[in-house]
């Protein structure tokens, strides 16, 4: 039933376009029968970065961990992933392995990239990417052995090896990691190769570290065994991104965009030859057709999720970047969208540089140059500056952009202002109202704040130095046709004032390894609206199908009130926000009895894979 369902929302072409391939497949790559490695390479790396120019980072507490193996990610806390188990892989590719060991420190201890710490779950490096099987039993994550094959720990060792202490000690870990990884994960083989996104975000994160380290490594230590080794497996990168692009018949979403940027990264970096720059120049003319159709003219991001928008336009930030390194010319309109999605950003980010959580978080981001997951989004405001702007920046992404740009420099568009509408009168006919008053524990000054208003993503927030206030009404019909990552939350928000957070968003927590909790965490219940008896406002189809019900719209918007209007299942909701200098008023109207359900949910999230109890 649920696949009828989620058929429906299919656009016609590509449900056609589904259909023919389900009926004639496509023959797959076997990557079983066959050793694609080698210890030589005709390929080349350049250098895209001068680290004289790069800003060290102090992350030793982390480096020291990295060194013993230990990871941190999505809330695991710091485990240790060495692997328990002698390396099995197929005859096909032992051979290969047996030949790469010699390489290696002599008391190097192999990781784990195959194990779900959490659950214990382990896939199989003998089995083909796409025949991992999922004991569903076990509540497995496979996105905790993905986070760790990112290698998003290889540019915070980099940088820490850009001073003098521990520097070979460093440098020597990151060559035995990079054979370990190469030696244990085959070509398409086990899970680290069972998301494309993922084998995108792994080998820009790996050149990039590279290209630091080998600055840096004065006593040779990444040699020329490791560098024909490594630059083989980048090349193989590119071949399996190009032929596993998770475009899905004509729909895809930001999983594509990591895809092209992975192609970008690779061919800036390997040596010019036909076939690279064949696979640059499609990756350059996907990404801008791409950017046109995920991303609203106001500049929020299709996904319906204010972190997704941030991990796509961090994707569109280095392509961008790279793009403008080769003499790419960009259009007007491009140019003009790009400083729109950074602008999104700074606007909905509270006074302390976080976002608020309104639709799906897994955490997810290109580069993590320093160890941990956060709402916070500065550091990609100031690499978006890198392109816009001369200004100094404390964040070493900053540098990161002006380097891969080759410092060419972007006209940032100026902003859309704010708009205005009249109330219907229609709210009277509804049931007697509820309000609910929200005090400040002191005052503010309300004629600080300012109004920014994205009708096409669907969020309102009103904000200053002591105030901020986010609104909910992401129910765009031309966001991707799944709502995948879009919650419950219409006319749900987020208040801070002075600094505390007085109501928040609960977060996501999970994905698939806790069905009930993904869908717990998604529903209206989780959220600050209201709550109707056996109604929520989008049906869920499946953990990442929703049914495309909900319709909301802006029925008055003044400076300092604002009153929306949500349609859900026969609901009709409205609600009026109204700021005073000491307290935030709330009136709700419905046609159906409802309950105020603000700060009723009983847990928070503040990153993927965490969840805490609150006071309610």
């Amino acid at each position: 039933m649920s696949n009828l369902k989620i058929a429906k929302q299919l656009p016609f072409k590509v449900f056609v376009k589904r259909l023919i391939k389900k009926i004639f497949p496509v023959q797959k790559i076997d990557y079983t029968s066959q050793e694609l490695r080698k210890t030589a390479s005709s390929y080349t790396i350049t250098s895209l970065l001068d680290v004289t120019h790069i800003n060290s980072v102090n992350n030793e507490e982390a480096i020291n961990h990295y060194l013993r193996h230990e990871f941190d990610l999505l809330g695991s806390g710091w485990i240790c992933r060495n692997s328990s188990k002698v390396l099995q892989l197929n005859s096909e590719h032992h051979f290969f392995s047996e030949k790469v060991f010699k390489y290696f420190s002599k008391d190097y201890k192999f990781v784990d990239w195959q194990r779900d710490v959490r659950s214990g779950f382990e896939f199989d490096y003998t089995k083909q990417f796409d025949n991992q099987k999922i004991d569903k039993s076990k509540n497995v994550d496979i996105k905790n052995c993905w986070e760790l094959g990112r290698l998003q720990h290889f540019p915070q060792m980099a940088l820490a090896a850009n001073k003098p202490d521990k520097r070979d000690e460093i440098i020597l870990e990151f060559k035995n990691q990079s054979l370990d990884f190469i030696v244990s994960n085959p070509v398409g083989m086990g899970v680290q190769w069972a998301c494309t996104m993922d084998v995108g975000i792994r080998v820009c994160n790996w050149l990039v570290a590279y290209d630091i380290f080998k600055k840096v490594d004065s006593t040779s230590i990444l040699d020329d065994n490791f560098l024909l080794l490594f630059t083989d497996y980048v090349h193989h990168h590119a071949e399996f991104i190009f032929n596993h692009l998770e475009y899905k018949e004509g729909v895809a979403g930001n999983h594509y965009l990591f895809n092209l940027v992975g192609l970008l990264f690779i061919t800036n970096y390997l040596s010019e030859k036909d076939e690279t720059l064949q696979w640059r120049n499609f990756a350059e003319n996907e990404i801008e057709k791409e950017f046109h159709k995920q991303f609203f003219l106001d500049g929020g991001n299709f996904e319906g999720s204010t972190t997704y928008h941030c991990l796509s336009a961090e994707a569109m930030l280095y392509a961008t970047a790279l793009m403008l390194r080769n003499g790419k010319k960009l259009s007007q309109d491009y140019v003009v969208l790009l400083g729109k999605a950074a602008q999104f950003i700074e606007n909905v980010m509270k006074p302390n540089g976080t976002v608020p959580q309104f639709g799906d978080n897994d955490s997810g981001r290109l580069f993590k140059f320093t160890n941990g997951e956060s709402l916070n989004y500065e550091s990609l405001l100031a690499g978006f500056s890198g392109l816009f702007d001369n200004s100094s920046s404390p964040y070493l992404e900053k540098g990161m952009i002006e380097q891969f740009s080759k410092n060419n420099k972007l006209q940032a568009p100026n902003e859309k202002q704010k708009g205005k509408r009249q109330i219907r009168s229609t709210k009277h006919q509804l049931q007697q109202p509820n309000t609910t008053e929200i005090k400040f524990q002191s005052s503010i000054n309300i004629e600080e704040i300012k109004l920014f208003a994205y009708s096409d993503f669907g969020i309102y927030v009103f904000k200053s130095s002591q105030f901020y206030l986010a609104i909910s009404a992401i129910a765009n019909k031309n966001m991707h046709h799944s709502w995948g990552h879009v919650h419950n939350d219409k006319l749900s928000f987020d208040l801070q004032v002075n600094g505390i957070d007085l109501v928040k968003d609960p977060g996501t927590y999970t994905y698939t390894s806790l069905p009930e909790k993904r869908n717990e965490f998604r529903n209206t219940k989780a959220h600050h609206g209201i709550v109707i008896d056996g109604i929520e406002q989008n049906k869920a189809i499946d953990l990442f199908y929703l049914e495309r019900e909900v319709k909301c719209k802006v029925l008055e918007m003044q400076d300092l009130s604002i009153t929306l209007q949500a349609n859900y299942y026969g609901v009709e909701h409205i609600r009026k926000f109204s700021i005073l200098s000491d307290q935030l008023i709330i009136t709700d109207y419905c046609n159906k009895p409802f309950k105020v359900n603000i700060n009723q949910f009983e847990e928070y999230s503040p990153n993927y894979g965490v969840s805490q109890k609150v006071n309610t």
